[in-house]
């Protein structure tokens, strides 16, 4: 580990801030990390301070084009997302699941969640609750951490949290945490990721075999392209005889080729189509002019090229 302070930030779905159950959670566990040697830099973003749109539906990112949500706080949330060395995730259990709040924020991260853009940084969940609904919580949350590529420390627990400020059970959780928090710091202290999750494992095979389907789509409508490899012969056999089968028009065949266009491009340019493991997916390097931060911020980007362009003209 660096000299440099370790940057954590903590999503944080309650919308109530300073009286979050859920924040407090996170914020002993990261207390314990310091405790056990951890020079951290913690930033905390509560959801309840900060704008988030709910998403159209109209699939624009996935086409490489810009979100037509403005004028929220999106991209400042993608910003710090991107720039930090540890992402920690926390909500309070609303009806068995994350607040609307945090739900809302994944939406908005669709085409992320097919391109391991936090690919190797670390992460945890953080769930607080009265007495139920912390397992599928912090399940779901751990999924979307798999999906960002991020590699979890686990799901730290807060029951007893009966309403926003009244947290009686936050010292016997904070005890019951420092276990996680001492085997994070060792592993931080050592640089060293903890072992693949399940959840990390089934959202690679998942995406694999998507992004291999969408590849191999392109490759039936638009023929060889020079700058990709060819798809597996056996998966042109068998999307030729589904489509053959369920009687799939040409037409519909050539929408389908272009539907996750900006996840398609992603693998391409970090050379991951041939990847066979998360281990070759750390390991690749991208093309020389593949810019993680740039792609990620896709809408900034072209609002940029607009501006410019309107400039020009």
């Amino acid at each position: 580990m660096s000299n440099k302070p370790f940057k954590i930030l903590s999503i944080i779905g309650s919308p109530h801030d300073g009286n979050s159950n859920t924040r407090a959670l996170v914020e002993d566990f990261v207390e314990e990390l310091s405790t056990a040697g951890v020079t951290c830099d913690h930033q905390v973003m509560g959801l309840g301070k900060y704008k988030i749109e709910p998403c159209r539906g109209c699939w624009a990112c996935t086409k490489g084009k810009s979100c037509p949500v403005k004028n929220d706080d999106l991209d400042v949330i993608k910003k710090a997302m991107i720039e930090c060395d540890m992402l920690i995730i926390g909500s309070p259990v609303y009806t068995n699941q994350v607040s609307a709040q945090l739900k809302m924020l994944f939406d908005r991260l669709f085409t992320w969640c097919h391109v391991f853009p936090l690919l190797g940084k670390y992460s945890l969940s953080a769930v607080t609750t009265a007495n139920d609904g912390q397992k599928e919580t912090g399940d779901f949350i751990e999924k979307m951490l798999a999906t960002y590529g991020t590699y979890s420390l686990g799901t730290i627990i807060g029951t007893g949290a009966y309403t926003a400020g009244f947290f009686p059970q936050r010292i016997t959780a904070r005890k019951k945490n420092q276990k996680t928090a001492r085997k994070a710091a060792q592993l931080i202290q050592k640089d060293t990721l903890p072992k693949e999750s399940k959840w990390l494992k089934r959202m690679f095979r998942a995406m694999k075999r998507k992004i291999t389907g969408v590849h191999t789509i392109n490759y039936i409508v638009n023929g060889q392209h020079p700058d990709m490899p060819n798809p597996p012969k056996l998966m042109v056999k068998l999307i030729n005889s589904i489509r053959k089968k369920k009687n799939v028009p040409w037409d519909d065949t050539v929408k389908l080729s272009k539907l996750m266009e900006f996840e398609l491009r992603w693998w391409k340019d970090r050379n991951w189509l041939k990847a066979k493991s998360l281990k070759e997916l750390i390991e690749a390097e991208p093309v020389s002019t593949f810019e993680i931060k740039e792609r990620l911020l896709l809408e900034l980007a072209n609002e940029n090229n607009t501006v410019k362009n309107n400039e020009r003209a």
